[in-house]
Parts: C-alpha cells; sequence; structure tokens
C-alpha cells in the first residue's frame, strides 16, 4: 500500500512539474498580444512645431504612447517640437543637422552629429533622452561606438529590427516595420497575432488630420500600443534630468 501511494505521490508530481514547464510556452503562443509602437519622425519645416502641438493632443485624445525623433537643430531652433510631449511620449534624436551618417567619412566628425544632436533635444525638453533613430535608417559599423559614447541605449534606425543595449553590448531585437503613409489602418488590423512587435512610423510631411483618421480605424483593433521605454524595458526618456 505504501509502494503504491508514493508511486501515486510520484505520478502526480511528474504531472504537475510538466504543467509548470508547459504553461510558459503555451500562454507565450496564445496570449494574442500584439504590441505596437507609434513612431514620429520630425523634420525641419516652418509650421514644424505646430505639427508637434497638433499631433501631441492627438495622442492625448487617444491617450496612446509614442515615440517621437527630433533633429537636434529643429530642437534648437523650436523647443516645442520637445516640450509639447506629454509622459507617454519618450523623445529622442536623429543627429544635429539630420545628416546622413554614413556620408560623413571622419569618426569625430559622426561622433559630434550624435552628441550635439542628443544634447539639444534634452535641453529643448529638459530631459535625458536615450533612444535615437538615425535618419534615412542608414548605420554603418561606427553606430555602435558612437551611441555608447552618447550614452543612447536604444536605436530604432532599422526596417526590421532594433537594438538595445544590454550587459555591454547592443542587442537585436526582430520587429515588423512598416511605413504608415504607404499602408492603411486596415493593413494592420489584418496582421494576425505576432510575438513580434508591430513599429508603425509616420514622418512630419504627413498632415496630423490624416495620422488622426489613420488612429481612429486603427485605435478599434485588439492592439497594446507601447512606446520605445515600454518596449525595452528601459527609462529612454528621463523627465527628471
Amino acid at each position: 500500500m505504501e509502494l503504491k501511494t508514493a508511486a501515486l505521490i510520484a505520478t502526480v508530481i511528474v504531472i504537475i512539474g510538466g504543467v509548470v514547464m508547459i504553461s510558459p510556452l503555451f500562454f507565450s503562443q496564445d496570449s494574442g498580444d500584439r504590441y505596437v509602437m507609434l513612431c514620429f519622425s520630425v523634420y525641419q519645416t516652418g509650421s514644424v512645431a505646430e505639427w508637434c502641438q497638433n499631433l501631441s493632443s492627438v495622442l492625448g485624445n487617444y491617450n496612446l504612447p509614442a515615440t517621437v525623433f527630433v533633429d537636434g537643430k529643429t530642437a534648437q531652433d523650436q523647443p516645442q517640437t520637445v516640450a509639447c510631449f506629454n509622459n507617454r511620449v519618450d523623445v529622442g534624436s536623429r543627429t544635429y543637422s539630420n545628416a546622413d551618417l554614413t556620408n560623413i567619412s571622419d569618426y569625430t566628425a559622426k561622433l559630434r552629429e550624435v552628441q550635439d544632436g542628443k544634447f539639444s533635444v534634452d535641453y529643448a525638453g529638459d530631459l535625458n533622452s536615450k533612444v535615437f533613430q538615425a535618419p534615412n535608417g542608414a548605420t554603418d559599423q561606427d553606430i555602435y561606438s558612437l551611441l555608447n559614447r552618447t550614452g543612447i541605449l536604444a536605436d530604432f534606425s532599422y526596417s526590421d529590427h532594433y537594438n538595445v543595449y544590454q550587459n555591454g553590448q547592443f542587442v537585436r531585437y526582430e520587429a515588423y516595420v512598416y511605413d504608415g503613409q504607404s499602408h492603411g489602418p486596415d493593413f494592420f488590423l489584418a496582421i494576425p497575432e505576432t510575438v513580434q512587435p508591430i513599429i508603425i512610423q509616420f514622418s512630419s510631411t504627413c498632415t496630423v488630420s490624416d495620422i488622426e483618421s489613420f488612429l481612429s480605424v486603427l485605435v478599434s483593433g485588439d492592439f497594446d500600443f507601447v512606446n520605445a521605454s515600454q518596449l525595452t524595458g528601459l527609462v529612454l526618456t528621463d523627465r527628471e534630468a
């Protein structure tokens, strides 16, 4: 009898142990999560400060987090392009003069572009930004050193992934990256469940009214909207600076 009881107990332990090991895999595959990061690239134009303020209002109306990238020259000339966004919006830099880093051969000049871009954005918003996007998505082998020396922890420059600084190196994370100006909201509503985040990019060449129309449809979908800090688990826009 004791032997049978012991065997029964052992069997129950094995079954419970098997459920514990399997359940995380089951829930991760069947959670239904679709993480979406709205990403906005701001370029220097005469009315860009008004564009940013209107965008901030739209995001606030829908209570949506997002990530905005501003070049340093724009932030310097029009500080409201940075200062108008609330705490749910991460703000990062795009170099100082919105320069294509791959066209700059001198490393010191490239470093100055990245550092001055971050400094100008930080000064305009009284913050410490740690997220970056290269103009035109153009990077080379120097990018990791440039960002590391500037104190930037996340890089959203790419068409199929993003990089996060972890344990002394930048680690690649896969993502689906789309141009929101080339795909309507119905396209995103039709995307099936996925473990990879979806990054939807817009630029200040798109009217805020068009962005608002896009979002009015997109928010009807089963999405978890996140900013860069929420996606990476890091504080990428420190407004306590």
